[in-house]
């Protein structure tokens, strides 16, 4: 039956068979106030103000939990959503961090809870560490430690869905907090079980099996797709742990050229229903018996005609214009 014909429930289960390990996806809601701006600014004296970032705050929660929802709905397991990035506290201005940061506590209040506990989801929060290491001075690490306290006191179930949110990681200050965290004896064992593997396949399963559960605090499986704002037109990878964790892997990467929110329980599915489909690779020497002489004369003259027209580059910047 196509996929469009499925009910989401029917979607789900075929979901968790291509996936029995769990779906597992990337998030980067990206252009946030862009998105406020422009469904509730819009026609404002000065659209571009915020100014109050509680009210925005008010609107941006419910549509979070919106696409969440949906990702799970549609037979997701596994999520991973980058809030914000560690540029975020000092690139810019101490304005934004005192007004941004205390929003964070809303993911982790009553109304926020109900919305855990009735979808059977297990929150956590990844790259803290690289803020808790600061002064308790500055004016963040108060709401930065009521998380890890939130966190701590979570009653993680197993089987439960699982929401990381992703906020100011540095991968390789967490990575380095690890290692030195090791004891001489656990530094050992971990080289031999390195030593061991029989393939380099093997080699990158055992460092994430240990790293991705000490940087994630849970266990976590490498994801099979990264969604992705490119609002701005320049596309980049905008989560810094899991691309961190990757050993290399095959990752499928969607870019919406709109403010991730907006996006459609139509547009999800398709984006999953991708996920699900085949690709063309080659596993020989060569792509042998992949293409007939038809397709590659098609194939070449579509490289020609792309090659020669400079705006069929993606990932130029764009500038909003009237």
């Amino acid at each position: 039956m196509p996929s469009d014909e499925l009910s989401d429930r029917e979607f789900a289960l075929r979901i968790n068979d291509r996936f029995p390990e769990g779906l597992t996806a990337v998030f980067a809601i990206g252009a946030t106030r862009r998105t406020y701006i422009l469904e509730q600014n819009r026609q404002s004296e000065n659209p571009g103000q915020i100014g109050d970032f509680s009210a925005m705050t008010d609107y941006l929660i419910p549509r979070y939990f919106k696409l969440v929802k949906m990702f799970f709905d549609l037979g997701g397991q596994n999520l991973l959503i980058t809030i914000l990035s560690f540029r975020s506290f000092f690139e810019r201005g101490a304005d934004y961090v005192a007004h941004a940061t205390p929003q964070l506590l809303r993911l982790t209040d009553a109304a926020a809870c109900d919305f855990y506990h009735a979808e059977g989801i297990d929150p956590y929060f990844v790259g803290i560490d690289t803020l808790l290491m600061h002064p308790s001075t500055l004016p963040f690490r108060h709401v930065i430690e009521q998380l890890a306290v939130f966190q701590k006191g979570w009653d993680c179930q197993p089987g439960h869905r699982k929401l990381l949110w992703e906020v100011a990681s540095i991968p390789l200050y967490t990575f380095w907090q690890a290692f030195e965290s090791m004891t001489p004896e656990e530094r050992h064992m971990l080289g031999q079980d390195i030593q061991s593997a029989p393939g380099l396949s093997e080699v990158f399963q055992r460092l994430y099996a240990r790293f991705s559960r000490l940087a994630y605090g849970t266990e976590f499986p490498g994801p099979h797709l990264y969604v992705g704002a490119n609002m701005s037109g320049d596309i980049k990878w905008a989560s810094p742990m899991p691309i961190a964790l990757t050993g290399g892997d095959y990752i499928r990467m969607y870019y919406t050229p709109y403010p991730t929110l907006f996006m459609t329980p139509e547009t999800l599915r398709a984006i999953l229903n991708d996920v699900l489909g085949k690709r063309v690779q080659a596993f020989s020497k060569d792509y042998k018996d992949n293409y007939s002489r038809d397709v590659v004369e098609a194939e070449y003259q579509r490289a020609l005609r792309l090659s020669g027209d400079p705006s069929s580059v993606v990932g130029y910047t764009r500038y909003p214009t009237a």
